[in-house]
């Protein structure tokens, strides 16, 4: 698995070593880009930069967005507990394709080994929103992971 570096700036950043769970999201935009996102949180939200921990591309391809430790800002509440992985695409109005889909699981594998994580939420289970969207295959993600 090849993660891109980005090597984004950030503004001051907050640090965990509990990383129990992982929230997948998706973009809610079909086109944008990690450097989109990370400019929308700065100037927009006036975040430290991107929210997410890691942005999955439709093509595949795999950015770093905050650094693993440093706290997210993607899943109010639980951010200083949890992963944060965007997918591009807006998952209420188009399907996902299963390549897109095996690189999120492949990920998510990953990290589950790397800090013995046992929990994957879509966004919408912890917060009110629709996020990753209803076109999302989160369970099919979460069982293929953990089984």
């Amino acid at each position: 698995m090849n993660i891109i570096e980005t090597n984004l700036d950030f503004k001051k950043l907050h640090y965990t070593n509990e990383l129990t769970a992982i929230i997948l999201h998706h973009a809610a935009h079909s086109t944008c880009n990690v450097y989109d996102i990370h400019k929308w949180h700065k100037r927009d939200k006036g975040w430290s930069g991107i929210g997410y921990h890691f942005f999955i591309t439709k093509d595949g391809k795999i950015y770093r967005g905050r650094p693993e430790k440093a706290v997210g800002a993607h899943c109010l509440n639980h951010n200083a507990y949890s992963i944060g992985i965007c997918v591009q695409g807006d998952y209420m109005k188009e399907s996902m394709l299963i390549e897109h889909e095996k690189v999120v699981m492949e990920l998510c594998r990953y990290l589950c080994d790397k800090y013995k994580i046992e929990t994957i939420k879509g966004h919408k289970e912890l917060n009110p929103t629709s996020c990753p969207g209803e076109n999302y295959p989160l369970e099919r993600i979460k069982e293929e992971v953990f089984y």
